[in-house]
């Protein structure tokens, strides 16, 4: 290896360096506003292989302020964006590993074509209710929220078995998914139908209530 290769080999180690610094200033939750967004522009330009892991990172946390918050997710989701093709297997990786995946969910859909950006949805929508995991609830209600915007075949057979978690607000978010692909699909006006017609108890009043005032909403009763 010559001078020249050892000084380039030497610069790009002090480059990755440099941006995984950033990285770790932007999934700190304890740094100013000013840190981060410095630690953003020496992330706004480089390869994508390296500077869109380090940005990824500051999806996972949030800050107090949540107006500021709001403002720094933008502005790193549109430099993820800028990188267009090259940025897909970072937010398709995103949306399958972060907690936090409303950001990485708002990509992919500007990302990927239809079809693309459902199978993305529908992948990551765990069926195992393992214990009462927040982090996979929460992905959970995520995905169900952005599936309500969208149709596909898939969706309603996908979607029925989180009618059968534990947790009230995944059902919640799921019956809702349910009523919106009634439109298209009438297995899911066929699923809320039978739900609507379990009594109501002290356990479950909120979640059925919501079920039977869908149901008198379409007037199916």
């Amino acid at each position: 290896m010559g001078i020249f290769d050892s000084f380039k080999k030497f610069r790009e180690g002090s480059k990755q360096k440099s941006y995984e610094k950033c990285g770790d200033t932007l999934k700190n939750q304890v740094t100013t506003k000013e840190q981060r967004l410095e630690a953003i522009d020496g992330l706004s330009s480089g390869p994508a292989e390296q500077v869109i892991p380090q940005l990824l990172k500051r999806f996972d946390i949030v800050i107090d302020h949540g107006l500021q918050d709001n403002r720094e997710k933008e502005m790193i989701s549109e430099l993820i964006l800028g990188h267009k093709e090259a940025a897909k297997p970072f937010v398709r990786n995103a949306v399958k590993n972060l907690k936090r995946i409303s950001w990485p969910l708002k990509m992919s859909e500007k990302l990927f074509v239809h079809e693309e950006y459902v199978s993305i949805l529908l992948e990551n929508l765990v069926d195992e209710f393992v214990g009462f995991d927040d982090s996979v609830q929460e992905r959970n209600i995520e995905i169900m929220l952005a599936l309500k915007e969208v149709s596909h075949p898939d969706i309603v057979s996908k979607v029925k078995n989180q009618l059968k978690c534990r947790d009230e607000s995944v059902r919640i978010a799921a019956v809702e998914c349910l009523e919106a692909q009634s439109k298209h699909e009438a297995e899911a006006k066929s699923l809320i139908m039978e739900l609507a017609s379990h009594p109501l108890t002290d356990d479950n009043s909120r979640f059925i209530g919501l079920v039977r005032s869908i149901a008198q909403r379409h007037q199916w009763v």
